[in-house]
């Protein structure tokens, strides 16, 4: 098989996972970056960069993004970045016999161009983002990650088997931060250079942002845990990043004040005796008014995990640690766990009566287990994507060839690109 991948995960996964996956299949790697500056990353391996350009014709971005904050909608010069990319794209996978392409995130502007070109030519993608166990897994999924994941739809591809248990904290790549300030650096001289290049970037990079994150989570990782042994009963409000793709596409709120604000008046009202602890994001720097009856708490939730009574998120991967903990959950937005019938999926004007239930229902660590066991075998591969192994990369290789297989053989493909052939299967086989 032709492998391709699109702008790594500001590691050498990619670089190393694609040279796996093309040796057992006989095909060829190559790199498709949206930025001179992934080049870095690609460490020797046949690139080709993006270069703004006009389009044939226009190119909808697809409706699951109409929210997303870059989108830019009406704006120009993204419709004409967007159209060009797809264009692009699709040339360079008809030219290149693409197979597979292996992409970081499903929720950027170049993942979308993708996506849509992918589509057209049966090419099978194969998203990647940091694992449900950081510096222990990696999610990988052919339906897309997060809230665009199925479950019960992964559930029916039996040929899938994943991981039965997460591996123990991998060491993160060597220099892999060093190495990400030189990338926001010549990522930032390229979009000067050609700023048609800037609305395929899916954020701003800052580098006195990133240093004010990192100082909190030092911080946040010397916290007092003492008070998490108090005996009240708790309700637990993880926040999200409200300018995290995840927020931005799938959350009822505009922002986490609000959030905030809606949870906590609910609780008070329907669970009097329950205290809300409030726990920031740990790459979040802003500041929240809390109301009366909750506070703000640091350190790993799973500390708090043993007195709440439930857990209320957007769609927020500590969501799965306590639903995989058995405890009831509440979700405002979909999830790659939510369609687990432990999980009550809810919307603003149904919460009071979805709190009473799920404060009612308590613990189920069976579900717990099954939840847990589901999503590392149809979602997780060992080795976070910035704290990987050879170990791991090669089960991932493995794990990638069962995906591919199910995408294939499943209806969404047969009409684009038939079924894997001898050479496929026997790859397959011998991973």
């Amino acid at each position: 098989m032709n492998i391709a991948y699109v702008d790594p995960p500001y590691s050498g996964y990619f670089h190393r996972l694609a040279a796996l996956l093309s040796q057992r299949t006989g095909g060829r790697t190559l790199a498709l970056l949206s930025s001179p500056a992934y080049r870095m990353y690609a460490k020797g391996d046949r690139s080709m960069v993006w270069t703004p350009g006009e389009p044939a014709q226009r190119h909808a971005l697809p409706q699951s993004f109409e929210r997303a904050a870059w989108a830019g909608a009406g704006c120009p010069d993204f419709d004409r970045a967007f159209s060009h990319a797809v264009e692009w794209l699709y040339d360079r996978f008809r030219d290149e016999g693409t197979d597979v392409c292996l992409l970081f995130s499903d929720a950027r502007p170049f993942s979308a161009a993708v996506q849509v070109a992918a589509q057209r030519l049966g090419v099978v993608c194969l998203y990647f983002e940091r694992g449900a166990y950081r510096y222990c897994t990696a999610s990988l999924s052919t339906q897309g990650l997060n809230a665009r994941f199925d479950l019960a739809v992964a559930q029916a591809h039996q040929q899938v088997h994943g991981i039965a248990a997460p591996p123990s904290r991998r060491r993160i790549e060597p220099w892999l931060k060093l190495r990400f300030l030189a990338f926001m650096l010549r990522n930032e001289l390229a979009c000067r250079l050609d700023k048609g290049r800037r609305p395929m970037q899916h954020k701003s990079y800052h580098f006195f942002n990133y240093l004010r994150i990192a100082l909190r989570q030092w911080r946040g990782e010397r916290v007092d845990l003492a008070e998490a042994s108090a005996t009240r009963p708790t309700v637990l409000l993880p926040l999200q990043l409200q300018t995290d793709s995840q927020f931005v596409l799938h959350s009822p709120f505009h922002n986490n004040q609000e959030l905030v604000d809606f949870v906590v008046c609910h609780v008070r009202a329907e669970l009097p005796d329950a205290e809300v602890l409030v726990k920031k994001h740990p790459m979040d720097v802003r500041s929240y008014r809390l109301p009366e009856g909750s506070r703000l708490i640091e350190g790993n939730l799973s500390h708090y995990f043993h007195r709440a009574l439930l857990v209320v998120c957007i769609n927020s991967t500590v969501g799965f640690e306590a639903a995989s903990h058995g405890k009831s959950v509440i979700c405002f937005g979909d999830s790659f766990y939510t369609a687990h019938p432990h999980i009550l999926r809810t919307a603003p004007g149904d919460f009071a009566r979805q709190l009473q239930s799920a404060a009612r229902r308590g613990d189920d660590p069976d579900a717990g287990r099954d939840l847990k066991a589901a999503v590392l075998r149809h979602y997780q591969a060992p080795g976070d994507v910035w704290a990987y192994d050879e170990t791991d990369l090669d089960a991932t290789a493995g794990i990638v060839m069962q995906h591919v297989r199910a995408a294939r053989n499943s209806r969404r493909f047969r009409q684009g690109s038939g079924f894997l052939d001898e050479a496929d299967d026997h790859a397959v086989a011998q991973s």
